[in-house]
C-alpha cells in the first residue's frame, strides 16, 4: 500500500487526530510541570468571620448551673431510697417533689443568651416532671390511708396505671434534666 493510497483511506485524518491528543498531552505536561493545582475544596472566599474567643462565665451563670444541678438532685431525692413503701403520703411527698420544678426552675430566673438551650431542655424536662405529678396525684387519690385498693377494682386499675404512669413520666424527665446539667457543665467548661 502506498503513501497516497493509505491517506486516502482516512488514514490522514486518524493520524492528525493522534499528533493532536499527543500534542495536546504534550503542552499540559510541560505547562503544568513544578505547579500544583489547588485542592478542589479550598474556599478562597471568606464565609465567616473567625469565631470571637471565650469569654468567661460570669458568677451569676455559674450559680445558675450549680442551680439547676442542685434542684434535680432534691427532685429526685426521694426516688433514691433503696425500699418505698408507696402509702398514700409517699405518693403525694412523691407529687410534691416532681409538682414544684416549673416554679423552682423560674425562680432561678433566665440564664444568659449562651444558656438558652439548657433552660429550654431544664423546662422541658420539667414539663415531663409534672406530668409525673399528675400521675402520682390521680394514684393518691383512689388509694386509702396504707396505700392500698381493693383487688379488681377500678380504684386498683387506675393506681395500678396512675403509679406506673408517674414513675415513668419522672424517669424520663430526670434523664431529661441529666441531659440539661450535662449540656450545662460542657457549656461551662468551654468558657472557664
Amino acid at each position: 500500500m502506498t503513501l497516497k493510497s493509505w491517506l486516502a483511506g482516512g488514514a490522514a485524518t486518524r493520524l492528525g487526530a493522534c499528533l493532536t491528543v499527543v500534542g495536546v498531552l504534550a503542552l499540559l505536561a510541560s505547562g503544568c510541570a513544578g505547579r500544583q493545582a489547588p485542592p478542589a475544596a479550598v474556599n478562597r472566599h471568606a464565609t465567616s468571620s473567625p469565631s470571637p474567643t471565650a469569654t468567661p462565665m460570669t458568677a451569676a451563670e455559674r450559680a445558675w448551673v450549680a442551680g439547676i444541678a442542685h434542684l434535680q438532685k432534691k427532685i429526685d431525692k426521694p426516688f433514691t431510697a433503696r425500699a418505698m413503701t408507696m402509702t398514700r403520703a409517699k405518693m403525694t411527698q412523691l407529687e410534691s417533689a416532681t409538682g414544684g420544678c416549673g416554679r423552682k426552675l423560674r425562680r432561678m430566673g433566665v440564664p444568659s443568651t449562651r444558656l438558652q438551650s439548657v433552660y429550654a431542655m431544664a423546662t422541658k424536662a420539667c414539663r415531663t416532671y409534672q406530668k409525673a405529678a399528675r400521675c402520682f396525684a390521680r394514684a393518691a387519690s383512689v388509694s386509702g390511708i396504707d396505700g392500698g385498693t381493693f383487688a379488681g377494682t377500678p380504684q386498683e386499675r387506675i393506681q395500678r396505671r396512675s403509679l406506673s404512669c408517674g414513675f415513668a413520666a419522672q424517669g424520663n424527665a430526670s434523664n431529661r434534666f441529666s441531659d440539661a446539667t450535662a449540656a450545662a457543665r460542657y457549656i461551662e467548661a468551654q468558657n472557664p
